[in-house]
């Protein structure tokens, strides 16, 4: 009996899959395939890409290896891992733009200080007036940048992590 034809999630290509392999690689594009059998439907799904693989004591592979193999529970792990990772660079990038948006507002108080200094103040003081208002307004532009540049770095991280939720 030759293996049923199953199309790869990422490149649609035909893949003949026997009914004892689990989880494959696709001979097109390389994608981490899982065989998915549930409610009598079967297919193929795409299993997400891991950076570290958890640690596990020959005590914990051993008892892994007397179960069956569930292709639905390790695309489920999968899936989880990766919303996790995808989760915690969005909350380190986020952190990153509020510490860029403190900038900014110290950076404008600073500058709103000296103007107000230059102006109503003492003129010995004219020169340091000056300089913080000038400092601020060349500084402020480019604080505003960088902390725009982490916001669309946070965005694209949630939308990394959407992309794995179910």
């Amino acid at each position: 009996m030759s293996p049923d034809l199953h199309l790869c999630p990422c490149c649609a290509a035909h893949l003949r899959v026997p009914p004892e392999l689990h989880v494959m690689r696709c001979d097109n594009c390389s994608a981490e395939l899982a065989f998915i059998v549930s409610g009598g439907v079967s297919g193929l799904a795409l299993l997400p890409p891991i950076g570290d693989v958890p640690y596990s004591t020959p005590a914990q592979r051993g008892a892994r290896t007397q179960q069956p193999f569930d292709a639905g529970a390790l695309l489920a792990t999968r899936r989880d891992l990766r919303l996790r990772s995808a989760l915690r660079s969005h909350a380190r990038w986020s952190g990153i733009f509020l510490l860029c948006m403190a900038a900014v507002v110290s950076v404008f108080a600073v500058g709103v200080g000296g103007g107000r200094e230059l102006f109503t103040g003492s003129r010995e003081h004219q020169e340091l007036a000056v300089l913080a208002m000038l400092g601020a307004m060349l500084t402020l532009p480019i604080i505003a940048y960088v902390a725009l540049y982490f916001q669309g770095r946070s965005r694209l991280a949630l939308e990394q992590a959407r992309r794995w939720t179910r």
